[in-house]
């Protein structure tokens, strides 16, 4: 995982609102976050399966727990578990006061009016509640609609290891959250044949059903203490090309919550 920061012209506010101020959430009975390299370790870590709309996208900071970047998903639908009709998803990394914005890697960005197919956490978490980037945007390709994937590559099935996806077919979402086109390759030929966004629903639905699986607990909105967006631990990269300006971290599924 990567962090960074970079130059950016929009500005931020000094001050959090004021339950930014509180203590992060902190308890004992939660589960730390595991590797997901199977499907089932994927539903294990899945409070719900959700569905909405951006509504916000905006950066808060104090300078005790750093830049975080909160997401507003509105008009929201469980198709897994449960959830309200409006969340909010409090992500490491955002703006700094002085116009510069940190970045964190395997945080998922939003594309603010698109819609989204999330998985939320069930365990304890420091850097973001989504599960593993599983946060997919809901995309029309050829008049279907498809679910693409944080690396562009569109949701292809379900396999041993988990959500498949094919090559990448969409550029990634840039630091000021544009909603990304099409590859030029993908464009000069027919794309590759992603599920559509129902098809997969269904999948994941019936898999659970005919295996007599559900997923289980409780999406949390706060991280816990006292990991934060200024805090989080720090490992060396292995086999990845440097960065300028990035301090490579510990994933979110490698780091126990709690730990400075």
């Amino acid at each position: 995982m990567g962090l960074g920061l970079t130059g950016c012209s929009a500005a931020s506010g000094d001050e959090a609102p004021a339950r930014q101020q509180g203590p992060l959430a902190a308890e004992a009975s939660l589960r730390p976050p595991r590797a997901v390299d199977s499907l089932l370790g994927l539903l294990d870590q899945t409070a719900s399966v959700v569905e909405g709309e951006v509504l916000d996208v905006h950066s808060e900071y104090s300078p005790r727990t750093g830049p975080w970047t909160v997401v507003t998903l509105g008009n929201v639908r469980a198709h897994l578990g449960e959830a309200p009709r409006e969340l909010r998803l409090k992500q490491a990394g955002g703006l700094l006061p002085d116009g510069r914005q940190l970045v964190v890697s395997h945080v998922p960005r939003f594309v603010q009016g698109a819609r989204y197919v999330v998985f939320l956490r069930n365990t304890g978490w420091s850097l973001s509640p989504v599960l593993d980037e599983h946060a997919f945007r809901v995309e029309s390709v050829g008049g279907r609609e498809v679910l693409v994937g944080a690396e562009g590559g569109l949701v292809s099935g379900l396999g041993a290891a988990g959500v498949r996806q094919t090559a990448p077919v969409f550029e990634t979402v840039d630091l000021m959250g544009a909603r990304p086109a099409l590859r030029a390759e993908a464009q000069a030929r027919s794309a590759p044949e992603g599920m559509e966004r129902e098809a997969f629903l269904s999948l994941l639905q019936n898999h659970l059903r005919a295996r007599g699986l559900t997923v289980t607990g409780a999406f949390r909105e706060e991280p816990v203490t006292p990991a934060s967006s200024l805090t989080v631990p720090v490992t060396p990269a292995v086999a990845s090309s440097p960065v300028p300006g990035a301090v490579p971290l510990q994933p979110e599924r490698d780091l126990p919550p709690g730990q400075p």
